[in-house]
């Protein structure tokens, strides 16, 4: 059985009405059947928390699955772009090449003007090409967050009011954009 880690932020969490849930973990179980899905996300995380606690990554897993860059790339509270991509690096080097997916950020909902102040567009899609270039450096594979939003004709209702934090159907929408990645990689049914 193949062994899964969950490496990211709220998003991962499946953050909810303040607090974590297990929503997504539960989708991703339920799309990859025979799997073993552990989830060690913290929200809030950056990738600079995210270094704080790679040694909890179990050393024997098949894949981790990285999902960091959204609280990376906020301009309140973020890092700067040199910053994410030597960590983002960091991590794929600490865990290895061979054994990871890079999940780029998120997009917020386009219709929040509240949190949208925090996400330029070409500020985010600045973060989102450097987590691009970083798996592609590592012959990883990307999974492109900001793409898979676009493509939705109405996106609102994939957000919370916060418009950030993903509703269950954007729960769904967001296991659905990284499953196909994780079965390439470890050629799965």
């Amino acid at each position: 059985m193949k062994k899964i880690v969950l490496f990211g932020d709220s998003l991962f969490n499946g953050f909810t009405n303040h607090q974590n849930t297990a929503i997504v973990t539960d989708l991703f179980k339920a799309a990859l059947p025979n799997t073993n899905i552990d989830n060690i996300s913290k929200s809030g995380a950056t990738t600079v928390e995210g270094l704080d606690y790679i040694h909890q990554i179990d050393p024997g897993a098949d894949l981790v699955v990285i999902e960091y860059g959204t609280n990376d790339s906020s301009t309140g509270w973020g890092l700067s772009l040199e910053n994410y991509q030597y960590n983002l690096l960091s991590m794929i080097n600490q865990i290895g090449r061979t054994r990871v997916i890079v999940v780029g950020p998120s997009l917020p909902d386009p219709n929040n003007v509240e949190i949208n102040q925090f996400y330029p567009a070409d500020h985010l899609n600045a973060f989102n090409q450097v987590a691009k270039t970083c798996a592609e450096l590592n012959n990883a594979p990307f999974a492109d967050l900001i793409a898979s939003f676009k493509k939705q004709k109405d996106i609102s209702p994939l957000y919370q009011a916060d418009g950030q934090h993903l509703t269950p159907r954007g729960n769904a929408f967001l296991v659905n954009s990284i499953v196909p990645s994780i079965k390439k990689k470890l050629n799965l049914k």
